[in-house]
């Protein structure tokens, strides 16, 4: 045994090791080690539970590995655990406690229990049993001494357990935090999370569910076995009443359900696959958030899952807040870009409509004015003066208005407006714009101040002689890139217009990448996501 631990065995292994020596040891046709764990009742007092995680003999495949018994006075496992001692059972006695049934059947006549002490505690409980009379005088003492050495064995692997079950959490939370800070939107970091608690705690199904404000609840991630009329988004309806959501919504604390055919309305659950259940809360920012539970495919789980699944999700917990605060950001971002778009656009409407109207009907008076004949020649000069100053503001009150919000970019869309941009630009620029129908209005908006503002800035810092502007619409994907062959060196820190463009994209939950050496030109490129259903037809004229 002590080799099959140094040589770095599983502990399912070292435990079974353990059964079947001590089978042949004692000359029991059945032997079991089990773990001995707590659990708080319903009453708030402790409950003693015993899980199987080793066995030999007939009692293999009608008591497997995994397999967990409340432990009740008078079965030879608690008699040993609460003396400490070993204890001997036969006859009618032995069919005492929840698993008698299995004992009968198996014919079972006599048993031995033996603790099994790590670091001073009962860690669990070996049993040796035959249907014979009863085992041979001294079998306490020989288990006793077997299961003293056998302890250093069982506690090894169990601590190498514990390592690995530790290392494989923390890789869990390294890969989730690794998600969220790609961006990752929540629906895929629920998602992962609900899988690693799936591969950690359970291997039948996993679900997360959010509680919502108004009293419902949504799944929002589910893995592993699942029924058909189970869909990830939908209401999580029709759970038992005195089920696990209700449990955890309604104390706050973790919960199992050990039998789901004995509670009432659990007969649905069962018909899923599901036997038993354990589930722990997710409370966000202070608040109860929602739940994650795992159901495995045989049998309870171990008692301290809850304790385990708690420390999980306490970090999952900051994990699904980080993603659904960064989500609630770009979306508070997106809006007030949006809200600043429109104030622009109401600006330039209304210099259009009022000031500049006004200002061209006053221009039309003037020169009316400076026609008429009673008027002298040194005053009709004067009045087609002031009337040509006026155009002239005019025009410079166009070019506002344009830079506000271009009006083609709201009439006819982005490509009309980066064709527009070209034309106007000082600089020449070469552009190939591949962009069928309309975008959505941020998108457009957004796209054009990046265009825009390279082109100025080619113009007055880069002195380049060339610009070029790509854009396509394509795979999901609005990409837009500008290049010049100017100056580069263009530097955000410096407090330029660059600044501004990548926080707009990025409100959009776009990327935006630039590239500029000094004397090797300025590069800069954003992609933008375009909603599935976000393509329009292209405006008609005056729409």
């Amino acid at each position: 045994m002590a080799t099959l631990v140094a040589g770095g065995a599983q502990p399912a292994e070292v435990f079974t090791a353990v059964a079947d020596e001590l089978g042949r040891l004692i000359g029991a046709e059945t032997t079991s080690v089990s773990r001995v764990e707590h659990q708080s009742g319903a009453d708030g007092e402790l409950d003693a539970y015993i899980t199987v995680v080793g066995s030999y003999g007939q009692v293999s495949d009608r008591i497997p590995v995994g397999v967990r018994f409340e432990l009740l006075p008078g079965m030879v496992q608690e008699t040993a655990l609460r003396t400490g001692r070993p204890a001997r059972v036969y006859g009618e006695r032995l069919a005492n406690g929840s698993h008698g049934s299995w004992v009968a059947s198996l014919g079972m006549r006599a048993a031995v229990a033996t603790p099994i002490m790590v670091e001073g505690r009962g860690w669990g409980v070996t049993v040796a049993a035959t249907s014979q009379e009863d085992l041979p005088a001294g079998a306490e003492a020989r288990m006793a001494a077997f299961t003293e050495l056998a302890a250093t064995a069982i506690a090894n692997a169990w601590a190498e357990q514990e390592l690995r079950q530790l290392a494989g959490t923390q890789a869990a939370l390294r890969r989730l935090a690794t998600l969220v800070a790609g961006g990752a939107p929540p629906e895929e970091v629920f998602a992962a999370a609900t899988r690693e608690a799936l591969q950690h705690f359970g291997d039948g199904t996993a679900r997360m569910i959010r509680f919502e404000l108004d009293g419902s609840a949504t799944l929002v991630a589910n893995e592993g076995r699942t029924a058909p009329d189970v869909r990830v988004g939908d209401r999580w309806e029709g759970y038992p009443p005195n089920g696990l959501t209700t449990t955890v919504r309604r104390t706050g604390r973790a919960a199992r359900v050990d039998d789901y055919g004995a509670i009432v309305g659990g007969e649905s659950t069962v018909r899923e696959g599901i036997r038993s259940a354990v589930a722990v809360p997710i409370h966000v920012d202070g608040r109860l958030w929602g739940m994650i539970a795992v159901g495995p495919e045989n049998g309870p789980m171990p008692a301290d899952t809850e304790q385990r699944m708690t420390q999980f999700t306490d970090l999952v917990a900051t994990a699904v807040a980080n993603a659904q605060n960064r989500t609630e950001l770009l979306s508070s971002r997106a809006r007030i870009v949006a809200a600043a778009d429109e104030a622009r656009r109401r600006i330039e409407r209304d210099l259009h409509d009022g000031a500049q109207q006004g200002l061209v009907a006053l221009a039309l008076r003037l020169r009316s004015a400076a026609e008429a004949p009673q008027e002298s020649e040194d005053l009709r000069i004067e009045i087609a003066d002031v009337a040509a100053g006026l155009m002239t503001v005019i025009d410079e009150l166009r070019e506002t208005c344009r830079g506000i919000h271009p009006a083609i970019l709201t009439s006819a869309g982005l490509r009309p407006a980066l064709r527009a941009l070209a034309r106007r630009s000082a600089v020449p620029v070469e552009m190939d714009v591949r962009i069928n129908g309309r975008l959505p209005e941020q998108l457009e908006v957004g796209a054009y101040y990046v265009v825009s503002e390279m082109l100025t800035n080619a113009a007055k810092h880069a002195r380049a002689s060339v610009v070029e502007v790509n854009a396509e619409a394509s795979g999901g994907t609005l990409r837009v890139c500008v290049r010049d062959d100017g100056a580069g060196g263009a530097d955000p820190l410096r407090g330029s217009g660059l600044v501004g463009l990548k926080d707009r994209i990025d409100a959009l939950g776009g990327t935006f990448t630039l590239h500029s050496p000094p004397g090797g030109g300025t590069s800069v490129c954003c992609e933008l996501p375009v909603p599935a259903d976000a393509a329009q037809p292209d405006a008609r004229p005056g729409e």
